[in-house]
């Protein structure tokens, strides 16, 4: 564990330094498998099962507190789900190995309103090959990955909804053949 924590926090070092700014609004992968298992408790102990939440689009947002690139986007994330709507979107946040305290004050200075659950052994984050924070991951109705988003995003812009609203419409590739998105590349929201 503390071999891919130490490498956790050299790969945030590392992209903080080597990106450019322009290259730090995320990079969004397309992705079509099935998501990770996700069940984790929140700081006030509710248990989240991903698995749970199938019908609906859900974000789940690997951050940690002193990641500043997650803070960054925390706004955006909230702004994200009340212009969706709660049927339509949910908005999970897994911190990366903080003590419930930490998270706890973190919610409460920047007001966030969506659930944060607690990766404590960091099986989370290592089930879904969580390597740079932030990390987010679009799962669609049927719990398939749609994409991983690396990096800092603004949440609250049209292209982003114009995205989730297209995966909302569109089935994954395993249940149509007209997917027309790229299995492989990177696709930058400007």
């Amino acid at each position: 564990m503390l071999m891919r924590s130490v490498a956790l926090l050299f790969c945030v070092l590392a992209a903080a330094i080597c990106l450019p700014a322009a290259a730090q609004n995320g990079r969004w992968y397309p992705e079509d498998e099935p998501a990770p298992a996700l069940k984790l408790k929140t700081i006030s102990d509710e248990e989240i099962d991903l698995a749970a939440l199938k019908g609906r689009i859900v974000i789940v947002n690997f951050w940690t507190t002193w990641c500043g690139p997650c803070i960054a986007e925390m706004p955006s994330l909230q702004a994200l789900t009340v212009k969706m709507g709660p049927k339509n979107v949910v908005l999970i946040g897994v911190n990366f190995h903080e003590s419930p305290q930490k998270i706890r004050d973190f919610q409460a200075k920047y007001n966030v309103k969506f659930p944060l659950l607690r990766d404590a052994w960091e099986e989370a984050s290592a089930a879904w090959k969580v390597g740079v924070l932030p990390t987010t991951f679009i799962v669609d109705g049927n719990g398939r990955l749609r994409y991983r988003v690396v990096g800092e995003v603004d949440w609250s812009t049209k292209a982003v909804a114009d995205r989730l609203n297209a995966i909302k419409s569109k089935p994954s590739s395993t249940t149509t053949a007209n997917n027309t998105e790229p299995k492989s590349g990177v696709l930058a929201i400007r």
